[in-house]
């Protein structure tokens, strides 16, 4: 007769070890669409390059296209300069599996990509990288225009006729009035005869009569 307690044993055994191996094959499947995400391929400009010239977009390019990323819009591309003000326009454009968006001129040094998509699986995915821009173009900054730089050099440099002439009325006012010139020294000679006239007669009538 054969041991019952024994038969027990060995069927549970054979149930564990299926139910092992059953969980090992979900768990293995389950795995399987994780692994399938989409990934980043490359970008422009490359990732952790120096590039000369300040770019005027950046783009990403994943391992497949995006599942349905126009209509969903969901997917984000933000790039910012060096000094952390964002330079790109908010609009990402997507053409097969590479996403794009317009940037504008920032600050030299390391610019910073930060990226989110929607998988072909259709899991989100996202991001981050960073380029340096050594722009040696200088940043446009504002000048004066050529009449204006004219016209304030102007004063600093010649006199205007008014002002020379106003110049020369205060230097006339200053000088000292000699019209009535003759007429005052006419008068000064003949008070000074009257005066020695005076003395004289004055002297004749004191002196003693012989």
């Amino acid at each position: 007769m054969h041991n019952p307690t024994k038969t027990t044993i060995q069927h549970r055994r054979g149930r564990l070890a299926l139910a092992l191996v059953a969980t090992t094959m979900f768990a293995a499947l389950s795995a399987a669409p994780a692994q399938a995400h989409d990934s980043l391929t490359s970008t422009t400009p490359e990732k952790d390059t120096t590039v000369a010239t300040a770019p005027t977009a950046v783009a990403l390019t994943l391992s497949e296209p995006p599942t349905d990323a126009a209509s969903l819009k969901t997917s984000v591309i933000k790039v910012t300069d060096s000094t952390g003000a964002t330079i790109s326009d908010g609009k990402v454009t997507i053409s097969g599996a590479t996403l794009s968006t317009t940037i504008t001129k920032g600050a030299n040094g390391p610019y910073t990509v930060l990226w989110r998509a929607v998988s072909s699986d259709g899991h989100p995915i996202e991001g981050s990288y960073s380029f340096t821009v050594q722009d040696p173009t200088p940043t446009p900054t504002a000048t004066a225009q050529p009449g204006q730089t004219s016209a304030s050099a102007t004063p600093a440099t010649t006199a205007t006729p008014a002002t020379t002439a106003t110049q020369q009325a205060a230097a006339d006012s200053v000088r000292p009035e000699d019209s009535n010139g003759p007429i005052v020294a006419a008068l000064a000679a003949a008070v000074i005869l009257i005066v020695a006239a005076g003395f004289f007669f004055s002297q004749r009538s004191r002196r003693p009569e012989r």
